[in-house]
């Protein structure tokens, strides 16, 4: 029969890591099991015992407390009844029960004397995980205080039923988990059941908080035998849950004691009640799937003996010039460990995921709006002070703020001034700007690349000889990474050009240098982390538009890119080569708008390159030493986007003007199975 509390626990992720609990030994102290259960065939240890003076009556009736404790813990994955959490984990039966209890609804009794044999029995077996399933209103005496920290000091820990009292506070023995001696040893357990709703029996985390978890403890499937089960409640079978657990924890990983085995399920338990540790729910619900994945600090070895801390920041990203390249290697297979020293496979492409920039590039007649106030100068010469409108124009990838930005630290207006001084042949600008204004240099040909910066500030000189103009600029950009406030000095680039203008067009060509600190081709990664990849790209592109007739424009753009890069443990054996190009059709439209665009694109994408890294290979068994071995792949993504771009735009009658794109992406990111993706964009401009 199906066990909801396996799914509520989770512990499919601990099934799906190999843990089973093959190899360990759970100690049962209660009141004996049945050696008859198909359910649990193979799995009583033969050194089970009754500890009761004078009896030595181990085994016993299928109907006993200790049996359906016992089956919670270990019941054979058989295709028959029901399924034990660590279905192949060892039961250390230990009988102490008694007969003559006083109280007539207690179905089991136990004098502190037979538990103080009892734990002494486990521990001189070996026996690290000591299932307590029983508990009392008072302490057990100091016989029994005396073999609990036997136990404890011997590596043991012991799992104690919160009671099903419905008190403020756990019965004893669970509560020596808040005393200082036992502290992190002695786990309490109280009850839920299947709406995660702590139990009305259940004895709630009260002054035990810090060592308080629960687990399901609501009808509960165990004990089958035949064609029936037995269907129970009460923390006496919350407590094998977790006793469980510890068994899956300590098999997947054997360097781990079962202190801190407990510590880990304690740390990754699921909050519940009010936020944080409370006084009913403790620390919270059982949780396999946190204590599967690796808990605080994590790093990575690396083959000259120094490590690397393995963590990723929200809103990290690669360029999305890289497309899924990342995404789908499988070259970065190695291990990591986490704060408590366990080891785990891991995948290190996954910090480095793609991009979320928009897969669209701008239409060629879109333009920055500006207000300007010209003063003249001696000499002929003009001073302009330029006020300029946020631009229409989408960038090549997403804006500076728009990850994760939060309404707690405030809005950066979009603002930029530009002073622009010319005498002559000579014209000279400086330009500034803030929350996320583009560039008014980005206009020029190999702007794929110049605008991966972002700057926030630029300087541009040129100067004419007739038609043909020379002009040298160079800028840089700040980033934040998201939810942060202080800003990273993130990028530079310098770029040269040529171009020349005639009456029918024009043709330019560039040549330029980015330096990028955060990663390649807009890539927005940690500064100064282990899996940085500072870059420096040098690009060359050819840009130009001819009249073929009156009405009729033709706009083209192509550009190259050569990036080098040299990460902490990612390197690349030779510079990654990118390209990007547009062709644009503009004429004029006489219906329903002025002037209709076509245009055809490619965004930047890595043409050729291999990523190279150094890093130990996942070893077969556990404490097998680690090796290194050299792996590569290339950094040229499965597909290539293909933008279909038709824009028009309308003059409005109070000089403002309408423009509409839409716009279809072949191959979108550069994934090779990506749908086809589209999108409408409309903008309203205005020059003031």
């Amino acid at each position: 029969m199906r066990n909801y509390g396996l799914a509520n626990m989770k512990v499919q992720s601990a099934w799906q890591a190999g843990a089973t609990g093959a190899g360990v030994t759970v100690a049962v102290v209660d009141s004996g099991i049945a050696n008859t259960l198909p359910e649990l065939d193979g799995r009583i240890s033969s050194a089970s015992t009754d500890v009761v003076v004078g009896r030595n009556t181990p085994y016993v009736a299928s109907s006993s407390h200790g049996t359906r404790v016992s089956g919670v813990i270990a019941s054979n994955f058989n295709g028959f009844g029901t399924i034990g959490v660590a279905y192949n984990s060892t039961i250390l039966s230990i009988r102490t029960d008694i007969s003559d209890c006083t109280d007539k609804n207690t179905e089991v009794c136990f004098s502190s004397s037979d538990l103080v044999r009892a734990l002494d029995y486990a521990v001189a077996n070996g026996v690290k995980i000591i299932n307590m399933s029983l508990g009392g209103d008072g302490r057990l005496g100091s016989a029994f205080e005396a073999a609990l920290l036997r136990a404890v000091n011997s590596g043991a820990v012991i799992v104690a039923s919160s009671g099903n009292d419905g008190n403020a506070n756990p019965g004893w023995p669970a509560r020596y988990a808040i005393d200082p001696r036992f502290a992190g040893s002695v786990i309490a357990v109280g009850s839920h059941g299947a709406t995660d709703v702590m139990s009305s029996f259940s004895n709630r985390a009260g002054d035990t908080a810090a060592g308080y978890i629960s687990a399901p403890g609501e009808d509960v499937i165990t004990g089958c035998e035949g064609t029936s089960c037995w269907r129970v409640n009460g923390t006496s079978f919350s407590a094998p849950h977790v006793s469980g657990a510890l068994a899956l924890l300590m098999q997947a990983f054997p360097n781990l004691t079962a202190r801190a085995a407990l510590n880990i399920l304690l740390t990754t338990a699921r909050d519940a009640g009010d936020p944080g540790t409370d006084i009913v729910y403790g620390r919270g619900l059982l949780d396999m799937a946190g204590a599967f994945r690796p808990v605080g600090t994590t790093s990575t070895p690396m083959a000259d003996g120094s490590s690397i801390v393995s963590m990723s920041e929200p809103g990290s990203f690669v360029g999305a010039a890289f497309g899924d390249a990342f995404g789908r290697q499988t070259a970065l297979n190695t291990v990591l460990y986490d704060a408590y020293d366990r080891m785990f496979a891991v995948q290190l492409g996954g910090a480095y995921p793609t991009a979320p920039s928009r897969s669209y590039q701008a239409a060629p007649f879109e333009q920055n709006t500006t207000a300007t106030t010209t003063l003249a100068l001696p000499g002929g010469g003009r001073l302009n002070l330029i006020a300029a409108q946020p631009s229409a124009r989408p960038g090549p990838i997403a804006p500076r703020h728009d990850l994760y930005d939060a309404p707690w630290m405030g809005e950066e207006p979009r603002q930029e001034a530009m002073l622009d001084v010319a005498t002559g042949r000579m014209n000279f600008s400086v330009w500034q700007g803030k929350g996320g204004a583009t560039s008014p240099f980005n206009g020029a040909a190999g702007d794929g690349f110049a605008a991966l910066a972002q700057s926030d500030h630029a300087v541009r000189g040129s100067m004419r000889f007739g038609a043909v103009t020379v002009s040298g600029e160079s800028g840089g950009g700040d980033r934040r990474m998201p939810l942060r406030r202080v800003e990273q000095d993130a990028s530079t680039y310098s770029r040269a050009a040529i171009g020349w203008r005639g009456a029918e067009g024009g043709l330019s060509f560039s040549v330029g240098a980015l330096d990028e600190r955060l990663g390649p081709l807009g890539a927005f990664l940690p500064g100064g982390s282990d899996f940085a990849l500072p870059s420096r790209t040098s690009f060359y592109a050819l840009g130009g538009d001819w009249t073929l007739r009156p009405g009729l424009r033709l706009i083209g753009e192509a550009g190259m890119g050569s990036t080098r890069i040299e990460g902490r443990f990612l390197s690349m054996d030779q510079a990654a080569i990118s390209s990007n190009w547009r062709l644009g059709l503009l004429t004029g439209c006489s219906m329903i708008c002025d002037r209709i665009s076509f245009t055809l694109a490619q965004p930047l994408r890595i043409e050729r390159g291999t990523f190279s890294a150094l890093l130990a290979d996942v070893p077969v068994e556990y404490f097998d030493p680690l090796t290194y071995s050299r792996r590569s792949f290339s950094a040229t993504p499965s597909g290539r986007q293909i933008d279909f771009i038709l824009g028009g735009e309308r003059r409005l009658w109070d000089g403002s003007s309408m423009t509409l794109q839409a716009v279809a992406s072949r191959e979108p990111r550069h994934v090779a199975d990506a749908p086809p993706e589209f999108a409408l964009i409309g903008a309203w401009r205005r020059q003031f």
